[in-house]
């Protein structure tokens, strides 16, 4: 199989062009992570499968958008595979408004989700907390805000994959 991988957004898919590379390719495989990361100034979601509706001090984007943006570009959903991120990221030195989303941040780093698990879930200084719009968790404590993955987010990701009819995840 001849394959690629590519960023979930529409800048990305202004630089190349899409329904050319999927004639040429056996399937797209769309990074829909990192959507949000340590290089931006404000923490946020890595893998919003829908944009928050709340105001941001940055760009917004989502799972959803990206695959949009494929699928508006002239690339069939039968190429798309939906790549799905099973790791976070934890920001420190947030502030408590809007438990640390859309906040300046001191540190950030990748964070896997077994070490989210160990040492964070169960943490009684953390709250588990869900976006809804976005569909996915986080936890806020200690000036610290976490975004990750779960079951429930992967199978909310896993749905719109289906729903859309790519070819997988």
């Amino acid at each position: 199989y001849l394959t690629i991988a590519g960023a979930a957004n529409t800048s990305y898919l202004s630089r190349i062009e899409a329904a050319k590379v999927a004639e040429l390719v056996d399937h797209i495989f769309i990074m829909a992570y990192d959507i949000h990361g340590p290089w931006d100034s404000y923490s946020d979601f890595n893998a919003p499968l829908y944009k928050p509706e709340e105001p941001s001090p940055q760009y917004k984007n989502s799972v959803y958008d990206g695959v949009k943006a494929y699928l508006s570009s002239g690339v069939s959903a039968k190429k798309l595979v939906l790549g799905m991120p099973l790791y976070g990221y934890i920001y420190q030195g947030v502030s408590s408004q809007s438990n640390g989303l859309f906040s300046r941040y001191s540190s950030a780093k990748s964070i896997s989700y077994n070490t989210v698990r160990s040492s964070y879930l169960s943490n009684p200084a953390f709250a588990s907390l869900r976006h809804a719009n976005a569909q996915v968790p986080y936890l806020y404590g200690e000036n610290t805000f976490i975004t990750y993955e779960d079951p429930q987010s992967i199978a909310a990701k896993v749905s719109l994959a289906k729903s859309m009819g790519l070819a997988g995840i």
